[in-house]
């Protein structure tokens, strides 16, 4: 398998720490991981791994490790897979493209439409699987067509048939290749002020300064977690040496109750 894939121009690596590849910085080692750089090596790597042995990464700014690693295969998508093109108000790129490349591509031709994207770190494929965006404003948005593989198949799905929702996309269990984003002349050039203003409240409400995932919860429909956490007098607590990364198994244990009640 190694020198089939490395013949094909994929780097594979045993034993990686997986530390190196989050932005949590913690993660034990993954049996291998492999940086795909191009579709017929995607092909051949999907015909000799089994989709239960092997997690698809991307930026990895949304995930979190265990210390004991991962016992399979993490794949992330490189190479080709990261191109960025442009053809009027459409951008065409791969999964594996920065979702910060992608935006700034837009904004130096005057397109409007991803300026909720400005602060996610990670790659198109994570965003759009996940549905990043802000409070009011998704990717799905900009959502024109998105290329996935899934069971040895490569199909093109229309924004339409999409199945988009808050944080959920549909695509948790396929491999995005490319997608394409609709945007709009920003003929005002407003967008600049909608990036500057996006960017200022990331800065005031996520700890920038220190290994995170940014904002790691899903609100309750009519609720605002943030202020669910206030009101029960939790913000700033935390248990075992985890503060300043996230809320652990055992905060929810103990406190997780009192949100409950105070959601329902």
């Amino acid at each position: 398998m190694i020198e089939l894939l490395s013949s094909l121009g994929c780097r594979v690596l045993k034993d990686e720490p997986l530390s190196m590849h989050c932005s949590f910085k913690i993660g034990g080692p993954a049996d291998f991981f492999i940086e795909i750089p191009n579709e017929p090596a995607l092909s051949e790597f999907l015909k000799i791994i089994p989709d239960d042995r092997f997690y698809i990464l991307g930026g990895g700014t949304n995930i979190l490790f265990s210390d004991e690693g991962y016992r399979g295969t993490i794949v992330r998508l490189t190479g080709d897979f990261k191109k960025i093109s442009i053809s009027r108000d459409e951008i065409l790129c791969g999964g594996g493209a920065l979702l910060s490349d992608v935006l700034k591509t837009a904004y130096e031709n005057d397109l409007t439409g991803l300026e909720c994207a400005i602060g996610i770190l990670g790659t198109v494929g994570g965003a759009i699987c996940g549905n990043a965006g802000g409070r009011d404003k998704w990717i799905s948005d900009a959502v024109k067509s998105v290329e996935v593989y899934e069971n040895l198949k490569r199909e093109f799905i229309s924004r339409e048939k999409a199945v988009f929702g808050y944080r959920k996309s549909g695509f948790e269990n396929c491999i995005i290749s490319k997608a394409i984003f609709s945007l709009k002349e920003d003929i005002k050039k407003d967008s600049l002020k909608e990036i500057s203003e996006n960017m200022q409240k990331r800065l005031e409400t996520q700890p920038l300064n220190m290994p995170n995932v940014g904002s790691v919860f899903k609100n309750p429909d009519g609720f605002s977690v943030g202020k669910l956490i206030e009101e029960v007098g939790l913000k700033g607590k935390c248990v075992g040496k985890g503060a300043g990364f996230g809320t652990s198994r055992k905060f929810y244990s103990k406190y997780g109750e009192a949100l409950l009640q105070k959601t329902f």
